[in-house]
């Protein structure tokens, strides 16, 4: 089942915050329940806040599908797509142990070093750095404001 913007009602959402490490290959631990949640195939890209975010397969579809929807010479769609694609990577798994690798410009991009949270946003997984996350909790409104207007905006012009 979907809404009208077409995502999927029917997931599961990703609750919770966990910590967690990155190692020196740029692999993450997911718990068993953010990893079931998120699917055996997810995608990742850099998001509004400039976190690293993680999307279930179908939830990505979606969005995907949603951009799609407008002609590809519709300028704000060209904005848009070049946020949240130009930096994303697709058809992501975990391996045997639960960990999954973060490409190496996303973790460069999302400012990630040796800890991470692991935080559930329902539809998605936010990948954050424990003093940029803080830097964000304490002025939610300015944190990355250049970059989530820019998106904002484009997003607008897209469906205009």
């Amino acid at each position: 089942m979907s809404d009208q913007t077409g995502y999927d009602t029917e997931l599961l959402p990703l609750l919770g915050t966990d910590e967690a490490t990155i190692d020196n290959r740029g692999r993450i631990l997911l718990g068993k329940k953010k990893r079931e949640r998120l699917g055996d195939s997810f995608a990742i890209t850099i998001g509004e806040f400039g976190c690293i975010c993680a999307y279930p397969a179908v939830s990505w579809r979606a969005r995907i599908r949603e951009i799609n929807s407008y002609p590809p010479n519709n300028i704000g769609r060209q904005k848009y797509s070049r946020f949240l694609l130009g930096d994303s990577d697709d058809d992501l798994t975990c391996d045997p142990q639960g960990r999954v690798v973060i490409p190496r410009k996303l973790q460069e991009m999302g400012k990630l070093k040796d800890k991470v949270l692991l935080v559930g946003c329902g539809d998605r997984l936010e990948i954050w750095d424990p003093v940029e996350y803080e830097s964000y909790l304490s002025n939610p409104d300015d944190y990355c404001r250049d970059r989530r207007i820019a998106m904002e905006n484009a997003y607008n012009e897209m469906k205009r």
